[in-house]
């Protein structure tokens, strides 16, 4: 069975295909088991609370999707120390490689990727190509990675994941 982290833009995506919502509901435990981290809740926690899909407000629709896979104590990673120092490792890795976002709009993503590498989680889903699984990122992941001795977890993007259900 698979360990995986949805990134929070899958979230996202979930509400505006509800039919993928429910392909994942029938594998969820069967499959795989999702995982989630305080980086990523309170990141779908900051939805403007005004913003309405369809009639319901889309931060209670995210938070009832994270909620609902996320169900033992234990699925919820806990932000600690090696996480933070990883996050800042890989942060200095990627401003090493000439890197051209900044710290503010890599942290949060950096610190999800942190959290499934010290859990040892073998997946992560992300629709965020930009950032999140850039090629520079993604390189800056890997080399630290390789000189901490740590395994790289699966990158792989949302598309993906949803044409191999």
């Amino acid at each position: 069975m698979k360990r995986i982290l949805f990134d929070t833009s899958v979230y996202g995506r979930l509400i505006s295909e509800p039919e993928i919502l429910e392909k994942i509901k029938s594998k969820y435990k069967e499959e795989f088991i999702i995982y989630g981290c305080s980086t990523i809740r309170k990141e779908l926690k900051e939805t403007p609370k005004h913003i309405v899909h369809g009639k319901k407000k889309v931060q209670i629709e995210l938070l009832n999707i994270y909620d609902s896979f996320i169900i033992k104590e234990n699925h919820d990673l806990k932000y600690n120390k090696f996480v933070e120092s990883l996050t800042l490792d890989y942060i200095k890795e990627y401003k090493k490689n000439k890197g051209t976002f900044s710290y503010a709009s890599l942290k949060e993503d950096f610190a999800i990727i942190a959290t499934a590498t010290i859990y040892q989680l073998e997946i992560i889903i992300s629709d965020d190509k930009r950032t999140m699984f850039s090629s520079s990122a993604i390189k800056s992941y890997k080399n630290v990675n390789r000189r901490h001795g740590l395994s790289d977890p699966e990158f792989k993007d949302y598309e993906k994941f949803r044409q191999e259900l």
